[in-house]
């Protein structure tokens, strides 16, 4: 029994470290920004307006060849209670090697026009193919 699972263990780490290593040496990455879409302490919302206002301002111009955006739910846990916002998800799948400067110039656009206290941003290497 404990040989199986040394061996079980060992088949996942090299699992585990071929599959990152091939990710690691990926030219493209894929950004997400996770935006709030409620500000002034919560009492107003990012209109459909705005929104459009913002993509076109902000993200279009910076990323021409295409973006997705998702409609969430966001959760996370404060001092004393578990709050819940409507937000949006901005992706952007990007082999250029400016690209994450561009992002952080949206993040940070967005946070100033809707005096968000933070964007949350994820990046992550990922093989892309186009069928």
């Amino acid at each position: 029994m404990r040989n199986s699972v040394r061996i079980l263990a060992g088949v996942v780490l090299l699992l585990a470290f071929f599959g990152l290593s091939g990710c690691a040496t990926s030219k493209w990455n894929r950004y997400e920004l996770y935006m709030g879409q409620s500000y002034g302490e919560g009492k107003q919302w990012v209109t459909a307006k705005q929104w459009q206002g913002f993509l076109k301002s902000e993200v279009t111009p910076k990323f021409k060849d295409g973006y997705t955006v998702y409609d969430v739910n966001g959760f996370w846990a404060g001092k004393m209670f578990t709050y819940s916002e409507r937000s949006k998800v901005i992706m952007i799948v990007s082999e250029d090697k400016d690209a994450e400067q561009r992002v952080d110039e949206i993040a940070k656009a967005y946070k100033d026009e809707f005096k968000q206290d933070s964007v949350l941003k994820i990046v992550c290497p990922v093989r892309v193919e186009f069928n």
